[in-house]
């Protein structure tokens, strides 16, 4: 068995594909993703295709819930405005509709169903942060902090993480930055991969948990 954290997709269908190819993904192998599946790329319908196909496969996929799926949930649901004023244009029409409301049932049950936090006996998975002022980041983080950014101080107590390394996306950082965070309690992994800014940025990131390599694809989806 193998696991595998992905970083931030958004809407790269193609660039996904490819990575997914290059992991070999078996069943029995366990793959994290951090969430923001959706937005700024071309594709977002595409992506949630991919994560929809490998659970119907019996792949054992495990994604934690980003800030974007966030705001289109809460677009849906009439509580905020400024998904469709920024990304969600281009993402519905990914999915040819032109209001949150029209989006299939099957994709808004995927993303409700997301979790904002996974654990395991080695690490947590979250999109953006834990508070880490709390006595307990793990139980009383707020899904505000793990999606859009707790209180990460540069060096994080490990024993506020009980022992496990904290593994996130959501804020953009540099190849040499990410391989640098490897040694440290704190993963991080998104790389931009939308941005396309090569060679320090635009790359879909993936992480081997257990031997801690990085898999690196660039950007195949065009100009976001």
């Amino acid at each position: 068995m193998t696991r595998y954290a992905i970083g931030d997709i958004h809407g790269g269908s193609k660039t996904f594909r490819a990575l997914l190819a290059g992991l070999n993904l078996r069943h029995g192998d366990l793959l994290y993703m951090l969430g923001d599946y959706i937005d700024r790329g071309p594709d977002s319908r595409g992506v949630l295709d991919i994560i929809l196909q490998l659970m119907d496969e019996g792949f054992d996929v495990r994604p934690v819930r980003g800030n974007h799926e966030d705001m289109l949930l809460e677009s849906v649901a009439g509580t905020y405005d400024g998904w469709m004023e920024g990304w969600g244009r281009e993402t519905l029409k990914s999915f040819g509709v032109t209001t949150p409301e029209e989006l299939p049932s099957r994709y808004l049950t995927l993303l409700e169903q997301m979790p904002y936090i996974r654990l395991d006996e080695n690490f947590i998975f979250v999109h953006a942060g834990l508070d880490m002022a709390a006595d307990d980041p793990l139980t009383e983080s707020t899904p505000l902090a793990m999606v859009w950014g707790g209180n990460n101080p540069v060096v994080i107590a490990r024993n506020k993480l009980r022992g496990r390394t904290l593994i996130t996306g959501h804020k953009i950082r540099a190849l040499p930055l990410i391989e640098v965070s490897l040694r440290t309690n704190h993963f991080q992994l998104d790389n931009g991969a939308f941005t396309n800014m090569q060679p320090y940025f635009g790359n879909l990131v993936a992480l081997d948990l257990d031997t801690r390599t990085l898999i690196i694809q660039p950007w195949l989806d065009g100009a976001a």
